[in-house]
């Protein structure tokens, strides 16, 4: 089977480390051929360290990594490091990054990579929608290049910043409102789901067994453990089976009410769909039979020699 051609949109962010070193093991899966940046779980400078960073302690440094956009469209941006750590991956002891930045802004960067490709591509969006929503509006004939956009936000009850509203989409709802709104198909796995992948503490820690990237997983864990919310728009993906989805339409509420960010679902049609149901266990153990293949890395995490 060809792997799948994928861009990678994230806000490293120990979720978005955990779905990028998932990608980068399923090689047979995923061709990963690009990884962009945006604001979200901390500063843009930030993500777009981290992501370099990650690609380099996944063995793949020559994934090139675009920083993107530093702010929502239309609100002051914020962060999450409170949950996350200052620099977004707290006690994850990951070297510096050797690579250098990209030049080129992700915009831009994503708007050449959709005009190159060949057939439609598939995009995982693992954090504000900010960069795919002004790819979207500068060049909306690019909507038809992408294929498939998986997101991981919003939420069908309780969020995680308001009553309403999930973080991803509540940084920027604007421009979730833009790019849900694509013809592209679109398949989300809402808060409500994944809030229910939390990792056992013993499963977290069987982590260190898996190389570098494993080491970092479970030292992040350690001192910041959150669920693994952008596992799984990666894992959906990868294993459908694991999942059920029902179709929708989606909407973003953009004014300024109590519900500003709330993602309000219309089931039964649709262009989109959303995740109702993950077989749990069954993912655990495929994630760590994927992160195996990072046993036999020399291991330099934390102060542990390799």
């Amino acid at each position: 089977m060809t792997a799948l051609p994928v861009i990678i949109d994230c806000d490293p962010g120990k979720d978005d480390a955990f779905a990028l070193f998932l990608a980068l093991a399923l090689t047979e899966v995923f061709d990963v051929r690009a990884v962009t940046t945006v604001a979200g779980n901390v500063p843009v400078d930030r993500t777009a360290r981290n992501a370099r960073r990650i690609v380099e302690a996944a063995g793949c440094p020559d994934v090139p990594v675009f920083a993107g956009c530093a702010r929502p469209m239309l609100k002051t941006l914020q962060t999450a490091e409170e949950a996350h750590g200052h620099d977004g991956l707290g006690g994850a002891g990951l070297p510096e990054p050797l690579m250098e930045p990209q030049a080129s802004h992700a915009v831009t960067a994503l708007i050449g990579l959709l005009d190159d490709m060949t057939w439609p591509t598939t995009i995982i969006a693992l954090g504000p929608l900010t960069n795919i929503a002004l790819v979207l509006i500068a060049r909306p004939d690019l909507a038809a290049r992408i294929g498939h956009l998986a997101v991981m936000g919003g939420t069908r009850d309780r969020g995680n910043v308001t009553d309403f509203a999930e973080f991803n989409i509540h940084v920027d709802p604007h421009a979730a409102d833009v790019v849900l709104s694509v013809a592209a198909p679109v398949s989300l796995v809402t808060l409500d789901r994944t809030r229910l992948l939390r990792p056992p503490e013993a499963w977290i820690e069987g982590m260190r067994e898996c190389g570098q990237p494993g080491m970092a997983l479970a030292s992040m864990w350690r001192e910041f453990p959150v669920p693994l919310h952008d596992v799984a728009a990666t894992s959906m993906l990868a294993w459908p089976d694991l999942f059920d989805f029902e179709p929708c339409t989606i909407r973003v509420e953009t004014r300024d009410t109590p519900q500003h960010g709330r993602t309000i679902f219309t089931r039964g049609s649709g262009s989109a769909r959303i995740v109702a149901a993950i077989d749990r266990e069954g993912l655990f153990g495929r994630l760590r039979q994927a992160m195996e293949r990072y046993a036999t890395q020399a291991v330099t995490v934390a102060g542990t020699p390799g």
